[in-house]
């Protein structure tokens, strides 16, 4: 079952990962489990950032890491619990969310016996059944109707209306979808009960977001999901903690890390839009230097989107917008 975690040491280790990678100090982050709040914890280190909810029942992911790391990640949750796979959610379509589906589906073994055993060396198998892999509909679209380099997508359940919404490990667990904003498959994962809320690619803290206008992103869509996602915050005393938000890449954040995102997104498209509306051409737009004062926080040095990137793919959007 649950065993207590210390918070504050697990807090102290992301700090200090995260000043290293983001001042070149270290090549390689080492994996780590952070205990967010309540029944929410958050796995960094890998390609992206995995959210579980672990319970006394079962464990939920909302999106998986490379195949490669799965086995340390296992070990780390299987310190805290012994409990099967019920639910993977996939937040949207990339290779680097979805690469593990296929290992976490089979985890599912009601019983938890042959799953991650307390004696076992090794971290993943398990049977096949159990797991419910949910997405929003068009992840699934994307998958058989455009060209990729995804070799297999693991999704059993799929989604279409505004919202699911499930029980599981004594909590309301609610998924949103937010049509046209990094994809227009993009989906938020809301822990009611234990506060968080898991972004996806939506919330990059320390990247320019990527906007994919091959895959239904757009600008206005992403900014309309990053105010539906303060609108859920409830931020805690003196505008710090309460709602805690764990994103796709980088660290984990609350209500005044969206607000400090939402508005970069929000003023860089103002300008670029101001400059499409006088005729400019985007080799104009980006000779104007659009981000200048956002590009030390943002500006691809920890990976992610390049400045000439985000503001070709923001002019690309707004193009798209006005035809």
């Amino acid at each position: 079952m649950i065993k207590n975690n210390n918070k504050f040491t697990q807090i102290l280790k992301l700090i200090i990962s995260l000043f290293l990678i983001q001042n070149g100090f270290a090549q390689d982050q080492a994996l780590n489990l952070l205990h967010v709040q309540d029944q929410v914890y958050m796995l960094y280190g890998a390609d992206v950032n995995v959210t579980v909810q672990i319970g006394d029942n079962s464990l939920v992911f909302v999106d998986s890491p490379d195949p490669s790391v799965i086995p340390q990640m296992m070990s780390l949750i299987r310190e805290i619990s012994d409990r099967p796979v019920h639910y993977l959610i996939t937040t949207h379509f990339d290779p680097l969310h979805v690469a593990g589906n296929d290992i976490l589906s089979t985890m599912g073994d009601s019983s938890g016996v042959g799953v991650f055993r307390p004696d076992s060396s090794v971290a993943v198998g398990g049977a096949s059944e159990g797991v419910t892999v949910l997405s929003h509909e068009n992840v699934l679209n994307r998958f058989y109707l455009t060209e990729h380099d995804i070799p297999s997508l693991t999704i059993t359940n799929t989604y279409y209306s505004k919202k699911k919404d499930f029980f599981e490990n004594g909590e309301a667990i609610i998924v949103y979808h937010m049509p046209a904003a990094h994809t227009d498959g993009d989906s938020i994962v809301y822990f009611r009960d234990s506060d968080v809320i898991s972004t996806g690619d939506i919330f990059t803290p320390g990247l320019y977001p990527l906007i994919d206008s091959d895959l239904g992103g757009s600008v206005n869509g992403l900014i309309d999901a990053l105010n539906f996602i303060l609108d859920l915050i409830v931020p805690g005393p003196f505008a710090e903690g309460g709602t805690y938000v764990v994103p796709g890449h980088g660290r984990m954040g609350d209500e005044i890390d969206v607000v400090e995102y939402r508005n970069m997104v929000y003023i860089v498209r103002d300008r670029i839009k101001n400059m499409i509306e006088k005729g400019a051409s985007l080799e104009e737009v980006i000779a104007s230097d659009p981000t200048f004062d956002y590009d030390t926080e943002y500006g691809g040095h920890r990976g992610g989107p390049t400045n000439i990137e985000f503001i070709s793919s923001v002019y690309q959007s707004l193009q798209q917008d006005m035809d």
